[in-house]
């Protein structure tokens, strides 16, 4: 493409001629209806904000779109060739993934009560879901048939084996659940996924093809969050939280379509501002684009700031630290703690930090962990009635719980191991804690160890700030046993490929290309 613009030719046909017009397309008008978009979308978010902050915050923001609109060109001209070089790795299995995340978009305004789901189980939605969901279980079907590639063995191995048998224990619970259906279809969405990763597993040749999962998934993550930012000047009250009136900003962004409340987006934005730093702070010896990834790492803390999830906060600090310490930065760190202990306490900003984790919550709020103390200390009586069995695995908490304690919607107890533990007895939470123990000890110890190559190491390290955040957030939220838990398990999958190759001994490329 020349720097006059691209042209292409256009044959009109006539009575027995052919002629041949030039169009050329310049690259100004593109830049024309970017600005013109650029400004609506301004002019939204700057009525928006005048209404709800007043003059100073809208014309804060409006002043800080032209800047912010540069800093995204220039992080694009750096991205756009990596996306097009992760487009042309694609294969089926890219494709499935996506499709099981497709399969997990909340297309409902709001979540379904009991009475409903045994009036019609089967809605619109949930149709929906369980469309794709067998799409990509009949997939993997014709290719185990076909043994492209034979993946059962895949399935039964190593830590792919742990999480398989937490599924069929799961699927084994329907026999005494209190929703065996319920219990059942939710298993077997679990194993459908467990199974697409050891299609994966056992399809993957080489280090460089297990990259274009992670790099797939955290794209697919960070789309997810810019959808929810697109979406806020279009549908404000909505994408905002307009009825959260807690806390120091008053707002919490969420997502419209796909359906994602305040705690999944802020996770998927600890999640892109993990993997910046990871490649701001590399293990390896190599610049990374640092323009696209400091653009990044401000995307991820403003959309953590904007949902105010403090697990995914949390997690994402663990995540930091750990880089640190494992790319010998510890003495940085220390540095960085004590200036910002220091202008904290200077500055008189610890007030507002600390106003803004309380998010307007009394301290018997937070004590309770916003309600969540008395869901689990429900969830144990359940439990104590059933201890060897629990009432059935992904039902107990819906049909047994939240009914012991008035409610009638449906939904998690958000904890992965008081969900499993109320629904499997110990048996579910005892496989969780294996394979999550498990993918800690395999990362960690390919870090540990002189002889990992530079792009193993460099990925251990990305799949360890990112563990960091889901074994925080899965101690108040389902965000390792709920379909699809696709960011835990390209992680644990990580693991497991690095554990197969260190028991069959064999050499991993050398690490050759930035990204």
């Amino acid at each position: 493409m020349s720097g006059a613009g691209a042209q292409a030719s256009v044959n009109v046909s006539g009575a027995g001629t052919h002629a041949t017009r030039e169009v050329t397309w310049h690259p100004r008008v593109g830049l024309f209806l970017l600005l013109i978009l650029l400004g609506l979308l301004l002019t939204m978010i700057g009525t928006y904000a005048l209404g709800r902050f007043g003059a100073a915050a809208a014309l804060a923001l409006v002043l800080a779109g032209p800047p912010s609109a540069v800093a995204l060109a220039l992080g694009l001209r750096q991205a756009i060739p990596k996306f097009r070089r992760l487009c042309k790795s694609l294969t089926w299995w890219h494709g499935l993934w996506l499709v099981l995340l497709v399969s997990g978009f909340m297309i409902r305004t709001e979540s379904r009560a009991v009475a409903q789901i045994e009036q019609n189980p089967v809605d619109a939605a949930a149709a929906f879901r369980v469309v794709l969901v067998g799409i990509t279980g009949l997939v993997l079907m014709v290719r185990l048939a076909l043994r492209r590639p034979p993946w059962l063995g895949s399935f039964c191995r190593g830590l792919v084996g742990v999480m398989a048998l937490f599924g069929l224990v799961c699927a084994v619970s329907a026999t005494w659940s209190v929703k065996p259906s319920w219990t059942l279809y939710k298993s077997w969405e679990y194993l459908i996924d467990v199974a697409l990763l050891a299609a994966i597993l056992a399809s993957v040749r080489s280090l460089g093809t297990y990259e274009t999962l992670l790099d797939w998934t955290w794209v697919l993550c960070g789309l997810l969050v810019a959808s929810a930012w697109l979406e806020a000047p279009f549908w404000p009250e909505v994408a905002w939280e307009g009825q959260y009136v807690g806390g120091l900003l008053n707002i919490r962004l969420a997502g419209l379509f796909p359906g994602q409340g305040s705690n999944a987006v802020g996770t998927l934005g600890a999640i892109v501002a993990a993997i910046a730093v990871c490649r701001l702070l590399p293990a390896v010896q190599r610049k990374f684009d640092r323009a696209w990834y400091i653009l990044l790492l401000l995307f991820g803390v403003a959309t953590m700031v904007f949902t105010q999830t403090r697990s995914a906060i949390g997690g994402f600090v663990l995540g930091v630290l750990l880089v640190f310490f494992f790319t010998k930065r510890a003495r940085l760190a220390v540095a960085l703690g004590f200036v910002s202990a220091a202008a904290l306490a200077l500055t008189g900003a610890g007030s507002a930090l600390l106003a803004f984790l309380q998010r307007g919550q009394s301290g018997a709020e937070i004590v309770t962990l916003s309600g969540r103390v008395g869901w689990w200390a429900a969830a144990w009586e359940v439990f104590k009635q059933h201890p060897w069995t629990g009432l059935g695995a992904y039902a107990a908490g819906s049909f047994a719980v939240w009914p012991s304690l008035g409610l009638k919607e449906v939904g998690p107890l958000h904890s992965d191991y008081v969900e499993m533990l109320v629904g499997t007895s110990v048996w579910g939470p005892l496989l969780i804690l294996i394979g999550l123990l498990g993918t800690w000890w395999v990362l960690i110890r390919c870090l540990r160890r002189p002889s990992s190559p530079p792009l193993e190491r460099q990925l251990a390290l990305e799949c360890i700030a990112v563990l960091a955040i889901l074994t925080v957030r899965s101690t108040v939220m389902n965000v390792i046993v709920s379909h699809p838990p696709l960011q835990h398990l390209v992680v644990l999958g990580y693991a497991e490929y690095l554990r197969r190759r260190y028991n069959r001994g064999t050499a991993t490329a050398p690490f050759t290309g930035g990204r």
